[in-house]
């Protein structure tokens, strides 16, 4: 049986669910990895665990299941996922699937529908079938964030955060049974070919993606023997051969690109919040001011989050040290609230465009968010994922080799508004490529965090000093198809101080 949607919701909540008390927290993309790259591995730490069919049953029977409405629901969730219904509808998302399934008048004998799944399930699969059903029940019943995982593959896995250096640089889903890639790594392997963001991948290395799970691709992505990767892609209508050679180079989640118009501008793209990269960011702005950089875009569009300790020491960098970066607020009212203060000095004080979208979630939001609390950066593109709970591993009751990841509450930005579900707004909205798949549309019963009343920051807490404004010119640089990036370099332009006069404020946007 395939891994369907149901151990896909389970990692997207083990790798959206950084934890940032107690537990470092993981990059999304590479749990996201991890799971498709290592499923026969995971495979196997599942049955070392012996979870089975006594499990399962523990949890959901036709008593157990009548006894609310929610009960019920997480009960239909955990058969659906990983069962008939499901099958050829992989692309939808768990709330889509599971409202079109109660949609329908029907009523279900759950225990048979248990019992029927382990029966048509080989006996090596039976712990992941388990995992699943479970899951996919803790997803509606408590959040979608909630989950159970093998400790000893939590481990293994939070020991490896790098890249493989056989990442060639493309992220892809699937729509329709056929795959589009999502997004290029900037300077990767796929990149230096001309592989692009959208293109439509009909075959690589002769074999036919369409109809594919996943992990299939996956598995010939990272086929050892495969030195160039022959693609088949249809961009715009137009079928195109793209050969990918390997470099073997392990990429860097900080990329730096210099844009050149009438001034220059930095580019940074940060893929993942993952431990080093606030040095690395700070080495690469000493980079781009000798360079003479008249402004900075971080683009953090598809970044998944990962350590928030990371998102608060970038922070420092362009707002100064001892800034407020996020507070911790716990669920539970016998566990004290937290802040966690800017550590860094300021490395970079100029003009700064910040570029989400609906994929970037956790501490991308919450970093993104920062900065326009403090009305440090513009904020440009997508309403971000909405991601603001966090997770705490303690040791399943019922299996002591298999830890449960709770929620325990939820992190704020500085002005103590939260993330979860609203995301961050942008300042400047532009249209992005791909669904914009947020953490509302994805799952049936997300954590709702009502945003209270906050004083608004003072004055003398700001520390931006730049106001963005479109210009009379057009840019001597149009940015290609990438329209986000257009509006950043555009905005950087003809970005002004506050305190200087309107005849030096026509001067500057007219240089």
């Amino acid at each position: 049986m395939k891994l369907i949607f149901s151990l896909f919701v389970t990692v997207l909540g083990f790798l959206l669910g950084m934890s940032i008390a107690g537990v470092g927290g993981l990059s999304a993309d590479t749990i996201f990895k991890a799971k498709i790259e290592n499923s026969k591995k995971l495979e196997k730490y599942w049955r070392e665990t012996g979870l089975g069919a006594a499990e399962v049953a523990g949890l959901i029977s036709n008593a157990k299941c009548a006894q609310s409405a929610r009960y019920r629901n997480a009960c239909i969730n955990a058969v659906i996922q990983n069962g008939s219904f499901a099958e050829n509808q992989s692309d939808l998302s768990e709330k889509e699937l599971l409202e079109q399934f109660l949609a329908r008048p029907a009523s279900l004998d759950f225990e048979k529908e248990v019992a029927g799944l382990f029966a048509k399930e080989k006996a090596r699969k039976r712990p992941v079938l388990a995992a699943g059903i479970i899951n996919a029940f803790l997803s509606v019943y408590h959040d979608p964030h909630t989950y159970i995982m093998p400790t000893g593959f939590f481990k293994e896995v939070s020991s490896k955060i790098d890249r493989s250096k056989f990442f060639v640089g493309i992220s892809y889903e699937r729509k329709g049974g056929e795959f589009f890639i999502r997004k290029i790594s900037k300077n990767s392997d796929a990149d230096l070919a001309g592989l692009k963001t959208d293109d439509r991948i009909v075959s690589i290395n002769s074999r036919r993606l369409n109809g594919l799970e996943y992990d299939d691709v996956s598995n010939i992505l990272k086929d050892e023997e495969s030195a160039t990767l022959k693609f088949k892609v249809v961009r715009r209508n137009q079928p195109l051969e793209i050969p990918v050679a390997r470099s073997y180079r392990n990429l860097s989640h900080v990329q730096f690109n210099m844009i050149a118009t009438d001034r220059n501008f930095a580019l940074i793209t940060l893929s993942k919040f993952n431990k080093g990269i606030c040095r690395e960011v700070a080495d690469t702005l000493k980079l781009a001011q000798k360079q003479k950089a008249a402004g900075v875009v971080l683009d953090l569009r598809d970044n998944p989050g990962g350590f928030l300790d990371e998102a608060a020491c970038l922070a420092g960098l362009f707002l100064g040290k001892n800034k407020k970066a996020y507070y911790v607020e716990y669920t539970d009212a016998l566990r004290s609230n937290e802040v966690m203060l800017t550590s860094e000095e300021q490395a970079y004080a100029g003009p700064l465009a910040v570029l989400v979208n609906s994929s970037s979630a956790s501490a991308a939001e919450s970093f993104a968010g920062a900065m326009q609390d403090y009305r440090r950066a513009v904020i440009v593109g997508q309403r971000t994922f909405g991601k603001g709970t966090f997770q705490e591993p303690e040791e399943w009751f019922l299996n002591e080799k298999i830890s449960l990841f709770k929620t325990q509450g939820f992190y704020l930005l500085p002005s103590r508004n939260s993330t979860q579900i609203s995301g961050v707004r942008p300042d400047v909205e532009v249209a992005g490529a791909g669904p914009r798949k947020r953490e509302q549309n994805l799952f049936f019963n997300p954590i709702h965090k009502k945003n209270e009343k906050y004083q608004a920051f003072r004055k003398k807490d700001l520390v931006g000093n730049f106001e963005y404004r479109g210009c009379s010119t057009s840019p001597a640089w149009t940015g290609g198809d990438d329209l986000g990036l257009q509006k950043s370099v555009e905005l950087l332009r003809c970005a002004r101080e506050k305190n200087i006069s309107l005849a030096q404020s026509a001067a500057t946007i007219l240089n």
